[in-house]
């Protein structure tokens, strides 16, 4: 199947998805960088496990968003060529 290539409007939201998810990417780099030790001694904060474990999870979460931005976006583009079929 060859689809037809996106519209302005879909390009223009095709092309914002896309920065939105380089940047939630480029966040989560940020994030998986952070290094615990930046926040002090780990021998005397007890809690600083949970900074290992927060930045792991908070740069999954920022890379499975980034993602997802990308399939919504896709989805919807494929609908509205059906729905432009369908008519």
């Amino acid at each position: 199947m060859i689809l037809p290539p996106p519209d302005e409007s879909s390009q223009r939201t095709i092309r914002r998805s896309r920065v939105f998810s380089y940047v939630l990417v480029a966040v989560a780099a940020v994030v998986f960088s952070l290094r615990p030790e930046l926040f002090g001694d780990p021998q005397a904060q007890p809690w600083h496990a949970l900074l290992h474990v927060w930045r792991i999870v908070a740069g999954l979460l920022l890379a499975v968003a980034a993602l997802a931005v990308q399939v919504v976006v896709g989805v919807q583009w494929r609908r509205g060529l059906r729905r432009a079929a369908d008519d």
